[in-house]
């Protein structure tokens, strides 16, 4: 079995809300490439992701197919030095009621 993600396997699947939490953001010009890999990562622009807070940890809220296994994959190929400082997290997605 390949460690490769499926391209075809993620585009068919259907966007979910995630939850990013970045305990330690980097300082300097680190910060930019981080932030570039992140949303990288996620499938997103910078412009689609939510900032939901900003301090003492960063949290983001996206819309993405993209798996945890394969947002950690790509960090990794992007070089930059997370050392498990990103906490990723599906959020619940309440179906409302449909009145019969």
């Amino acid at each position: 079995m390949s460690e490769e993600p499926d391209p075809k396997l993620r585009d068919s699947r259907k966007s979910r809300p995630v939850r990013i939490v970045v305990e330690k953001w980097p300082d300097g010009t680190m910060a930019f490439k981080f932030g570039s890999a992140l949303m990288s990562a996620l499938g997103q622009r910078r412009d689609e992701a939510t900032l939901v807070q900003f301090s003492p940890d960063r949290i983001f809220r996206v819309e993405t197919n993209v798996s945890e296994a394969e947002f950690r994959s790509v960090l990794k190929t992007k070089d930059v030095s997370y050392h498990g400082r990103i906490h990723f997290s599906e959020l619940r997605v309440v179906e409302p009621l449909r009145e019969t």
